[in-house]
């Protein structure tokens, strides 16, 4: 019998196999290089739906150990491709209308470093967190996700620093990155609190509740899966009302 996880997993696979199409059609259709970001929603919602099928799978076998951790693994890293998507859509306006600027070039290469690290200290972490057997590999989880979730925290503050920076400028600037740089800050609201219970199971380990595969339904599905649909559509929205790229030299 499926727990309430296993329902909400399956509104995951059914509202997100839609949104594969759209995040094609900008991807193949709409706009030319960069195609980053276009090319992380297409991931995303593939990994959203990755992600639904082995929870749903998970409920029918709770001891497989292999299916624990791709749960935890998709749960807690799956939710950084938006983090790079709104990257990607900054790196469009870096292009477009800051292109001889080699001080936001190599502040953007080290922001790469950043968060690669960040996600491979989560992924690492969330392996060693989901053998429980294993106390020591707990700790040690915990230790690893800890340290690339606060990466992370620095990386999306930059961003945010950027995107800030960029829209002083708004009045040089071109219409596609205003665009672009509206719907990013649209989206920071919903992003935060989206990272924010990113962060509660492990920086409130003591509290069942804020965990993403057996604590309480309502935070999972309002703080979790509803607040990273908005920004994915918001994203989505975003390619659509930038004037089609055909080709921006980087």
């Amino acid at each position: 019998m499926l727990t309430e996880h296993g329902k909400a997993s399956i509104a995951q696979v059914v509202f997100w196999a839609p949104a594969v199409i759209p995040a094609l059609i900008l991807l193949f259709h709409r706009h030319g290089a960069p195609r980053m970001p276009w090319v992380i929603l297409v991931l995303f919602a593939l990994i959203r739906i990755t992600c639904g099928i082995v929870v749903i799978v998970l409920q029918n076998r709770p001891q497989d150990v292999g299916l624990i951790i791709a749960a935890h693994v998709l749960l807690n890293a799956g939710v950084f491709p938006l983090v790079a998507a709104a990257f990607g859509l900054l790196l469009i306006v870096i292009i477009r209308d800051f292109p001889d600027d080699k001080r936001i070039r190599n502040a953007f290469i080290f922001l790469r470093v950043v968060f690669i690290t960040g996600i491979s200290l989560v992924i690492a972490g969330g392996c060693l967190e989901s053998n429980y057997w294993d106390p020591h590999d707990v700790s040690l989880g915990y230790k690893l996700t800890k340290a690339g979730y606060i990466l992370v925290t620095i990386f999306e503050a930059s961003l945010i620093y950027f995107q800030w920076y960029c829209w002083r400028k708004r009045e040089t600037i071109s219409v596609a990155s205003c665009t672009a740089l509206q719907g990013m800050f649209a989206a920071v609201p919903f992003l935060i609190i989206r990272i924010a219970y990113l962060y509660l199971p492990v920086f409130r380990a003591s509290d069942p509740k804020w965990d993403q595969l057996t604590g309480s339904i309502a935070p999972y599905v309002v703080m979790g899966l509803l607040m990273e649909y908005i920004v994915f559509m918001i994203f989505l929205a975003t390619g659509f009302l930038i004037p089609p790229i055909k080709v921006v030299n980087a």
